[in-house]
């Protein structure tokens, strides 16, 4: 009984913290898809960047229809609910970061922090991380072939 209770208050609590329609969402993600369809597979319609504010047209599970600079479906790690200020001062809200915490969080791995995180690790190949970082697969190839896989 208290597990059934205890499932039923998460899935209230999951319903609860969906945005509403006509809100507002902020991407805080360096950059994400906005999908044609609510799927992380397929085509995109664009992208959009941290800081970005979307209005919320529908809510479908964890995917979220939104209009602005991209219209089409954000899922819902890519976005926090309401209209946010961000700020790239380190510390500028919530907590004691320094300067290459803030570049490696907000604006990401920048060749400035990338050289100083080099020097203080001598040891360390990047080559592997710069050839996938250049990888690029067609939406379009990507979706037919789960499709054809059978996958979900």
């Amino acid at each position: 009984m208290k597990r059934v209770l205890l499932m039923l208050l998460l899935g209230v609590s999951v319903a609860i913290a969906a945005p509403k329609v006509g809100s507002t969402v902020t991407i805080r993600v360096l950059s994400a898809k906005v999908m044609k369809a609510p799927k992380f597979i397929g085509s995109a319609a664009g992208s959009v960047s941290r800081g970005q504010q979307l209005v919320v047209k529908e809510v479908k599970g964890d995917w979220y229809r939104v209009q602005g600079s991209s219209s089409g479906w954000v899922h819902k790690t890519n976005v926090t609910e309401g209209k946010v200020q961000l700020s790239s001062t380190p510390g500028g809200s919530g907590g004691n970061v320094n300067r290459d915490e803030v570049e490696l969080a907000g604006r990401g791995f920048t060749p400035e922090v990338e050289g100083k995180y080099k020097q203080a690790n001598p040891n360390l190949d990047f080559s592997h991380v710069d050839h996938i970082e250049k990888t690029a697969i067609d939406p379009a190839e990507l979706e037919a072939f789960v499709t054809e896989g059978g996958l979900q």
